[in-house]
């Protein structure tokens, strides 16, 4: 998930002054110049690159070439005349060294993105100052060139091109019909408005594109509907034939965007309202929407699939996760575009400017900590959520990051050192502000895809592109970083790695899990087994996390838990079955009783748990999850770490700050309540576990809340709570924070309110008997309460606790009916 970090940068530019250049000075009708002044003002229509590092923008009569970071103009291309129309769309190839230029008209024009030897921008200082270049500066930015190659033309030309699309193939839309085409400029397939609308109606395409990975397509239509197009499997009809597999008639979609990497498909309306659609699923989820946010500009996936950024009216930019969760918005401006740029930055575009927005990203951890990285830097958690939590912030080496940046993959460590990896290379750092580099020979050549810790060992997945192989290596993470280890050669890049205990899970591109397990010192590594998941159904491109389920089942047996997509799923018995929605999966072990651990994730709404029993465990682990969740926790946080020794899921959350915050909550009520239900000496020997934790009792209130309230096993609560020392503070504590209706049946179970006084005093809780009096005066006689308040007071004075004297008598005096009960009371002490 992404979470914003830093300001945003404004770019505040003009064309304006390039355009009267123009009319005084005129250009040839096709030329190719470095532009000095960059803007954004006039540009209607705007291309991200394939890979993500060039900006196109159109004008009526003009193309503009920028770089995302920094925002600099590169190249420019004019034309002094609108004979075949004013530009109406962009189209990246592929490759991304063609630019297509579609013009209303009906034609379009091929222009080649050239890039050239010399130097736009070069970051140099002055031999007196120490300014050290920032992430990815240190070879400045190489020029870039437009120059046009061909020009194509569509058949029908007396309609109107509203729009284009492109993936596999181009797509381009007229007000009549859909032509699809080769990028090499031969026309593919043609069709209708009315054949892709399903009927005739007076509705032009707004926008469209191919769905990746998939034969299907999408269209969005002026009437807000939606329409997913896929062939036909008919060998009577021909090839190009098509069909309408979905259609979506209820938002009144005005914005629309696809990930291949999560199968996702996001809709924004005209209301602001955001619906998510799983494609796997064919069902559509309405995600929610801020309160007067205003219609839905733009939609784009994160490259990795697991956050989408909404503009809406309003000028703000909203991020949601995978499953739509809202965890933060900027308010920029008017914006109508937005885009990803390389790793985490977001540039945003509208009629008055350009904004860049940095992001931050979640690293895995091998500890109970949260970790963050963004282009250059790393956030990681100091300390305890309840210990009041704080951020460590460390800068990558300047060495490696100006020259390897952005940071494309990071991993924490259990004691909180961070290995980095981008473009080439990576760098380990000491937790003490400095990093250990490769040598540069190595950090040229090889580029790591995945990074974990076991134990000490760093293990990262690579490719090396001097021997054009993969490999497996193991480093020692306090070591110099001359030689790993050991190393494993690869059949496939890895995708995914992680490692559990002394075991290392890698998954390949092709499909295959591989476990190895690492021996002592690192300096051997042995194949366990492999695991052909491709042949079971899953994806290995979508796939972000994986584990074993617990069991103790043999390499046969074994189950895998996987999040692939949007979707959790175990893999058994040559299948892959699903367990529902997921974003995030953690297993934490219990091993109390006959509990032995239990699996968690987050499904966008809540967090849910499956706890897995001895008996699940000993058959094949996958028992619990076919049983579905038993513990459910409702959060106003995004979580990203089940802290299994602090009873804690913790997470982020962010606001209006630049920087997110740490946050927590217990997990240990929900789950406790699940083994009272199953197992009373477990559940008490399970939470004896954390009596020593600053917040049990805390955690012991909510408890017994829940109960009371929600009259569920309020009999076997108590029972396990008398077994503890707090036993009289949490229930005074509680029935102060419930309401009084409930107080009977409570005290019905603990043994009567005077009968807590009593004990409260006799075990020498003064304060405790103090804060129980307002439960007294409302459940005993008044003579009782009375009786009570004098024992206190007499017993205060004796221990000189003068200051709970004053606030026992303050409590009376407010609460007195009359001066005659003051004064009865003072006879008494007397």
């Amino acid at each position: 998930m992404y979470w914003r970090i830093g300001g945003v940068e404004h770019y505040v530019l003009n064309l304006e002054a390039e355009a009267k250049e123009g009319v005084a000075r005129p250009r040839p009708r096709s030329a190719t110049f470095s532009g000095t002044q960059p803007s954004t003002v006039g540009v209607t229509r705007w291309a991200s690159s394939p890979c993500r590092q060039l900006l196109a923008g159109a004008t009526a009569q003009g193309v503009y070439l920028w770089s995302h970071k920094p925002f600099a103009q590169l190249s420019s291309l004019v034309y002094e005349t609108t004979e075949f129309g004013r530009i109406a769309d962009l189209l990246w190839a592929p490759s991304g060294d063609t630019l297509f230029v579609i013009l209303s008209r009906g034609y379009i024009y091929e222009l080649s993105v050239q890039r050239r030897g010399d130097r736009v921008l070069e970051y140099v200082f002055a031999t007196q100052h120490y300014f050290a270049r920032g992430p990815g500066e240190e070879a400045g930015i190489g020029g870039v060139g437009l120059a046009q190659r061909r020009t194509f033309r569509l058949p029908d030309t007396n309609s109107e091109v509203v729009c284009a699309g492109a993936a596999q193939y181009a797509m381009v839309a007229t007000k009549s019909h859909v032509y699809r085409m080769t990028w090499a400029g031969a026309l593919k397939s043609s069709s209708t408005v009315s054949e892709v609308y399903g009927r005739d109606g007076n509705v032009v395409v707004v926008q469209m594109g191919v769905l990746e990975d998939t034969d299907m397509e999408y269209f969005v239509f002026s009437d807000g509907s939606v329409r997913i197009i896929g062939k036909i499997d008919d060998s009577e009809k021909s090839a190009d034939s098509t069909e309408i597999v979905q259609t979506l008639d209820g938002p009144d979609a005005t914005a629309l965007d696809f990930s291949a990497a999560s199968m996702m498909m996001a809709v924004g309306t005209a209301t602001g309202t955001v619906y998510l659609y799983a494609l796997e699923e064919k069902q559509l989820h309405r995600v929610g929407r801020a309160d007067g946010s205003g219609r839905v500009h733009a939609l784009r996936w994160a490259p990795d699939g697991t956050a989408v950024a909404c503009v809406h009216a309003t000028g703000h930019i909203v991020m949601r996760t995978l499953l739509g969760r809202e965890v933060n918005s900027t308010r920029v401006g008017d914006v109508e575009f937005v885009a990803w740029g390389v790793a985490a930055r977001v540039f945003a575009s509208g009629a008055r400017g350009a904004w860049g927005l940095g992001f931050a990203r979640a690293m895995s951890s091998a500890g109970s900590s949260v970790s963050l990285f963004s282009d250059d830097m790393v956030l990681v958690q100091a300390r305890g959520v309840d210990e009041g939590a704080v951020w460590r912030v460390e800068h990558v080496a300047a060495s490696y990051s100006g020259v390897n940046a952005p940071i494309r993959v990071a991993a924490c460590s259990a004691d909180g050192r961070v290995v980095v990896a981008g473009a080439r290379g990576m760098a380990v750092s000491t937790g003490h502000g400095r990093w250990r580099l490769q040598r540069a020979a190595r950090e040229r050549t090889v580029e790591y895809t995945a990074l974990a810790w076991s134990g000490s060992h760093v293990v990262a997945a690579c490719v090396d592109h001097g021997r054009n192989m993969a490999r497996l290596e193991f480093w020692m993470g306090g070591r110099a970083l001359d030689a790993p280890a050991a190393s494993i050669d690869l059949d496939a890049p890895a995708v995914v790695v992680s490692a559990h205990g002394s075991a290392v899970l890698v998954l390949s591109e092709r499909g295959v899990l591989s476990e190895y397990a690492l021996a002592a010192g690192g300096a051997q590594v042995e194949l366990r087994r492999t695991v052909d998941v491709a042949a079971c159904g899953v994806d290995a491109r979508r796939v972000r996390e994986v584990m074993w389920a617990p069991g103790a089942c043999g390499d046969s047996g074994a189950a895998l838990v996987v999040v692939q997509g949007a979707q959790l799923r175990v893999v058994h018995d040559g299948r892959a079955s699903n367990v529902g929605r997921a974003e995030c999966v953690s297993i934490s072990s219990v091993n109390i009783g006959s509990m032995h651990s239990a699996v968690w994730w987050y499904d966008g709404a809540q967090v849910l748990a499956a706890p897995v029993s001895l008996d699940d465990f000993m058959s094949n682990g996958t028992r619990a999850l076919d049983r579905g969740p038993s513990v459910h926790l409702a959060l106003d946080f995004y979580p990203l770490v089940i802290a299994a020794d602090h009873g804690m899921v913790i997470g982020l959350d962010q606001d209006m700050g630049n920087t997110p915050l740490l946050r927590g909550t217990l997990f240990l009520p929900a789950l406790l309540s699940h083994m009272l239900h199953t197992s009373e000496p477990d559940a008490l020997m399970y939470a004896a576990s954390f009596e020593h934790r600053r917040f049990f009792a805390h955690a012991m209130e909510k408890l017994l809340h829940e109960a009371l309230v929600n009259d569920m096993r309020l009999d076997r609560t108590v029972r396990m709570l008398a077994h503890f020392a707090q036993f009289d503070d949490i229930v005074v504590h509680c029935a102060r924070k419930t309401e009084a209706a409930f107080w009977p049946r409570l005290f019905e179970w603990v043994g009567g309110a005077a009968h807590l006084f009593v004990r409260c005093l006799n075990n020498g809780r003064l304060r405790t008997a103090a804060q129980s009096l307002l439960v007294l005066q409302t459940m005993e006689p008044p003579d009782v309460a009375a009786r009570c308040v004098v024992q206190l007071l007499a017993r205060a004075a004796r221990a000189k606790s003068f200051g709970l004297c004053t606030e026992v008598l303050r409590f009376v005096r407010a609460t007195s009916v009359s001066d005659t009960e003051m004064h009865a009371l003072y006879v008494r002490l007397k």
